[in-house]
């Protein structure tokens, strides 16, 4: 199933670089925060890996503008090593998680693809219920 994934960061190589990563979804990119609220409110994606450092609206302004949304989006944030305290609030203002730059594709793949199954309920290979089958009956 393809999935509509924002990818909101400042860095034009970032945009390119994910979008290259997620060629198997729809892929829509933001290069600051005032166009990432545009695009959510547009497109509905079902993930936003979302910048904390961006110009106009820090990624923190749009998780803020996004609390009050029905069916909001999964957000899973961006960010460099010396932002942490960011981090941490964005995570209590509702992110879901959070992947430091500089990234390796199959870790962002893995995380996003990871989230977005758990938001559907597909099940993985782990998560199979065991029967127990009655001998003699």
């Amino acid at each position: 199933m393809k999935h509509k994934i924002l990818i909101a960061d400042d860095d034009e190589n970032i945009r390119v670089a994910l979008e290259y990563a997620f060629a198997d979804h729809i892929v829509i990119t933001a290069c600051d925060g005032q166009a990432a609220m545009c695009v959510i409110a547009a497109e509905r994606p079902s993930v936003v890996l979302l910048d904390l450092k961006m110009p106009l609206m820090d990624g923190l302004e749009v998780l803020g503008a996004l609390k009050g949304i029905k069916d909001k989006p999964l957000i899973i944030m961006l960010t460099g090593n010396d932002e942490l305290e960011m981090v941490n609030k964005a995570l209590e203002m509702g992110a879901l998680s959070y992947i430091t730059k500089p990234f390796e594709f199959d870790v962002i793949r893995k995380v996003v693809l990871s989230a977005l199954a758990d938001r559907e309920g597909v099940k993985k290979p782990g998560d199979r219920p065991w029967r127990v089958k009655k001998t003699g009956d």
